[in-house]
């Protein structure tokens, strides 16, 4: 199961060396930017030396993902646009990521194209086949960042230009199953449970290759989590707080359980915005979910777990089981397996 966390270069920094990254698999740096000529740039060179040093020191592996939605007042999706429709540009660019990935040993490239038109679907693929050719030479990976696109026909416009040749060259698909308008909350488990139905039954992806996404944020103020508990560390226990939506600790362990058995893994924007404080922190409740942690890292908040929607027919139904039933069923599961399931 992997766990790729975004590194948000542009805001809190100074906290990465403090966070409990030994949960990640992967660590992606954001952003490398694009320019219309095809040139590229980190804002802080410095700062990708760092990181990619931390990441590695915890054996993260760790890419570099290109693009992202904006650069300051700059639509990149406008900039890339600019770079496909000149051949010449479009060589340049793919050039300059690979120069980038050679200098700061980077084991993968991140497209981070939002969102590239129809029109742009042959372009995209010829950027992620050459890319692709790179990768695999090198024993590296590529993937790209998707929308969720599960609403009605304009928001399937965001995706219409991943076709099934552009698939076929991702190592997996990073879908970013948040920032929907069309549900309460803007990252639910119903919403992750779509985007894996399409991307596995309707296109026909394997589920290993498809990664759901978590918000260490809210929205529609996209407050930053470590914020929310800042101001009162309840927060940390809600799906709402006002007029606002976002991933409670058990949202989040909850979602960490689907990912390890309906697809391949999570991704998390962005983790320097998790908390410091160990006890409140959604990263250590996402390794205490996936299940590496030791008894001593246990992590049981109000010393209860909550295992919702077991489907039965056409209902479901929520089922709050107690820590010491909980144990129970562990201890007897060890006598009668060779599990060894720690809690």
């Amino acid at each position: 199961m992997k766990i790729i966390g975004y590194y948000n270069s542009f805001e809190r920094q100074d906290v990465l060396s403090k966070l409990n990254l030994s949960v990640l698999t992967h660590l992606n740096y954001a952003f490398l930017l694009p320019r219309e000529d095809g040139m590229v740039y980190f804002r802080n060179e410095e700062d990708v030396r760092r990181v990619v040093s931390i990441a590695k020191s915890h054996g993260i592996k760790v890419f570099v993902s290109v693009g992202g939605w904006c650069d300051e007042d700059i639509i990149l999706n406008n900039v890339f646009e600019a770079i496909c429709n000149d051949q010449k540009r479009v060589d340049s660019f793919i050039e300059n990521v690979i120069r980038i990935v050679e200098k700061y040993s980077f084991d993968g490239i991140d497209i981070d194209w939002e969102y590239p038109k129809l029109s742009y679907a042959k372009a995209l693929f010829y950027l992620v086949d050459t890319l692709k050719e790179y990768t695999d030479s090198k024993g590296k990976a590529l993937t790209m960042a998707i929308y969720h696109s599960v609403y009605g026909e304009s928001k399937f416009d965001r995706i219409c230009a991943i076709t099934d040749d552009v698939v076929s060259r991702l190592d997996w698909l990073n879908v970013m199953t948040y920032d929907c308008h069309e549900e309460p909350n803007h990252s639910s488990r119903e919403l992750a449970q779509k985007c894996i139905a399409y991307w596995n039954s309707t296109r026909g992806i394997g589920k290993e290759r498809i990664m759901i996404g978590i918000p260490f944020y809210s929205k529609p103020s996209q407050r930053r989590y470590c914020d929310l508990v800042l101001e009162d560390y309840r927060n940390a226990f809600k799906d709402f707080i006002g007029g606002d939506s976002l991933n409670s600790i058990y949202t989040v362990r909850e979602k960490t359980y689907m990912a390890r058995f309906c697809c391949g893994g999570l991704i998390i924007w962005a983790i320097n915005y998790d908390t410091l404080e160990d006890k409140y922190s959604l990263l250590r409740a996402i390794g205490t979910a996936k299940g590496e942690w030791t008894k001593k890292q246990a992590f049981l908040p109000v010393f209860f777990i909550k295992i919702r929607y077991f489907h039965l027919t056409t209902q479901f139904f929520r089922v709050i089981i107690s820590p010491s039933v909980i144990r129970l069923i562990v201890v007897i599961l060890n006598v009668k397996t060779d599990w060894n399931i720690i809690v």
